[in-house]
């Protein structure tokens, strides 16, 4: 398993003129097994990161796919979640007449630069979620979580979600998967045994991200439109506390051992840090 990023894209020179208007990506499957390819692709303003292309891609043994992508935005990032390592990944940029005009290296996103990102600050860590070896994907187009077998690398099943499915947490010790849909702002509770919507959870507007605790079964949530975080209880499936925090909450992270929880506030370039066993914020980081 693989993630890959391009890294932050400025697409715009001295004149202000576009690089490339689109990037075309080559994927090679080099396994003897069937490999799984998400695709993400966002675009930024000033004050906005917008998802613009989410696609999962299937690759038999040996097979070669390539796919271009508009890119006529200033600023935009690709990345790559794959099923296996054996799975290469090549992308370029193009102008109007097909001249490659940039090629983009992959990286590893924790390797990045905490200020790597203009005008945003996330502390997240991008993981492939997974449980009994059990892959699961989700789908924003499709209102779906793909279920994909982790040994043979193949799709067995979907489970239908809200709208717009963003964010995705897992409890091992309780096999639940939470996952945050940001048009209907609800939580689906998943039983990972049977793959099954056990419940949903109305919580703030847009939620995004999503954590969970082990220890205190707790899960948090990050409302992006809200500007505040969720706090479920795993028991009970009940909205226990929110906590207001800075603009437009995105990337959420727990530390069980603390029970501190870390919010990076895409709006202020900030981390707001909440204290699990209070639901208080115990301060807020400024980052540069």
């Amino acid at each position: 398993m693989a993630s890959l990023t391009t890294g932050l894209i400025e697409n715009t020179g001295v004149s202000g003129s576009r690089f490339c208007s689109k990037l075309s990506v080559r994927i090679t499957n080099k396994d003897l097994i069937n490999g799984v390819v998400r695709i993400c692709g966002y675009y930024w303003t000033d004050t906005l990161k917008k998802e613009y292309v989410l696609d999962l891609l299937t690759l038999a043994p040996g097979e070669v796919r390539i796919s271009s992508f508009y890119a006529k935005f200033d600023l935009l990032e690709f990345q790559f979640i794959t099923s296996t390592d054996a799975v290469e990944i090549s992308v370029w940029g193009e102008d109007d007449t097909g001249s490659i005009k940039a090629v983009y290296n992959l990286l590893p996103p924790d390797i990045l630069p905490m200020d790597w990102e203009r005008n945003a600050a996330e502390v997240k860590k991008q993981t492939i979620p997974s449980f009994n070896s059990r892959i699961y994907v989700l789908d924003s187009n499709s209102n779906h979580v793909s279920v994909i077998d982790e040994k043979t690398n193949t799709p067995i099943g979907s489970i239908s979600m809200g709208s717009g499915p963003y964010g995705i947490g897992i409890n091992p010790t309780t096999s639940k998967i939470y996952v945050a849909n940001f048009g209907s702002n609800n939580i689906s509770v998943i039983d990972a045994d049977s793959n099954v919507v056990l419940t949903t959870i109305t919580v703030g507007a847009n939620p995004v991200g999503v954590a969970v605790n082990p220890v205190t079964n707790k899960i948090y949530v990050t409302n992006w439109r809200s500007h505040s975080v969720s706090v479920i209880d795993g028991f009970t499936h009940v909205v226990r506390a929110t906590i207001m925090v800075e603009e437009f909450p995105e990337g959420i992270i727990v530390n069980s051992e603390t029970n501190l929880i870390y919010i990076a506030n895409h709006g202020n370039n900030s981390v707001t840090v909440i204290n699990g066993n209070t639901n208080t914020v115990i301060n807020s980081i400024a980052l540069s």
